[in-house]
């Protein structure tokens, strides 16, 4: 389904061309843009300007430019912000998603705090930045590639690579997030805690405090 306030369509070159408070629906996904083409010949879907896709999970992502597949499963995105159900958050400069459940984020920023309420501009608690970041909703894992850690905006270690669950998952051996403190004798801090799933009826935290 595709409503806007003007739709043209091209017989000779077999496009739609859609302008103005445009949105298209699909299986439960919907796209919004300022301007959508499509084209028939190769079922591509050209989006820009004020960009929003929300999928079926909820999960927004935003854009001034995406080129995707009329399933919206492939294609690419510029300049993307992507907002997760569970509160995590992804920035980058450019994503191409193949297969409908594989998406790799270029020099991106990945975090599950929210921002500061007094200032949104300010660095969140913690940040991971990368130059990749891929993210296999298949295996629900996501991969860093030459990242590092930052608290309040500034870095605190380097990996040239590391993996971690997705949210969505519940329960897997792993570390956590981890967490700055303060403590008026001890200054400041952070706890990284490392979850141990023994059993599916039990299990155990360990939290090393790095001072």
């Amino acid at each position: 389904l595709l409503q806007a306030m003007e739709i043209n369509y091209d017989y000779v070159n077999k496009r739609v061309s859609a302008v103005g408070s445009v949105q298209v629906y699909h299986r439960g996904s919907t796209l919004e843009a300022d301007r959508v083409i499509y084209d028939e010949a190769t079922k591509r879907l050209h989006a820009e300007g004020n960009v929003r896709l929300t999928d079926d999970r909820g999960q927004i992502t935003y854009g001034e430019l995406m080129n995707l597949s009329d399933d919206f499963r492939d294609g690419f995105v510029d300049s993307l912000r992507l907002d997760g159900a569970d509160q995590t958050r992804i920035a980058a400069t450019r994503a191409d998603r193949t297969g409908g459940g594989f998406s790799v984020f270029q020099s991106g920023v990945y975090t599950a705090c929210g921002p500061c309420k007094d200032d949104p501009r300010k660095p969140p608690l913690w940040q991971v930045k990368a130059a990749r970041i891929i993210h296999d909703s298949g295996e629900k894992m996501i991969y860093f590639e030459n990242a590092q850690l930052e608290f309040f905006g500034q870095p605190v270690a380097y990996f040239p690579f590391f993996s971690t669950p997705d949210p969505t998952v519940k329960r897997k051996t792993g570390f956590l997030y981890p967490y700055g403190l303060y403590d008026s004798k001890y200054g400041f801090g952070a706890q990284v805690p490392y979850y141990w799933a023994i059993a599916p009826d039990y299990d155990v935290t360990f939290t090393p405090r790095i001072m």
